[in-house]
């Protein structure tokens, strides 16, 4: 589980409030592998975290890209890579129902790159933002 108030935050509010709601997913799905839940609900589960995932980025990407910011490539590239391990995570979750393996990859990499991409590149990107006006 992630305690919300220990994630790292940045200088654009509504930034860190879609973070604090990716939280809330990742903190449902991990409770829902923590205890004996149906797998429809986990898969579910799974689901609406990818969906936030795509909106979240969506909305960060469409406001970079607006403004020319300089490291988009690179901050988009890193938003597509996290998607394709997701996704995958999600496809295995489909095919074998190994809680273990789900819980596995939301707790060391998802949670991990949760943590690295908002001190590295989200906080570059929220001070660019705020620099720039921040309407998409």
């Amino acid at each position: 589980m992630i305690d919300k108030t220990k994630l790292p935050t940045v200088s654009f509010d509504e930034m860190n409030s879609v973070h604090y709601e990716e939280v809330e997913h990742i903190n449902r799905l991990l409770e829902l592998l923590d205890t004996d839940a149906e797998i429809s609900d986990i898969t579910t589960a799974v689901e609406t975290l990818l969906e936030h995932m795509q909106e979240h980025f969506s909305y960060e990407e469409s406001m970079l890209k607006n403004r020319g910011f300089g490291m988009f490539d690179i901050h988009r590239s890193d938003h597509n890579r996290i998607m394709g391990e997701t996704r995958m995570a999600y496809m295995n979750w489909r095919n074998f129902k190994d809680r273990d393996a789900l819980k596995d990859f939301i707790e060391e990499d998802f949670i991990e790159w949760l943590n690295l991409h908002i001190q590295a590149m989200d906080s570059v990107a929220a001070d660019f933002l705020m620099q720039h006006g921040i309407d998409a």
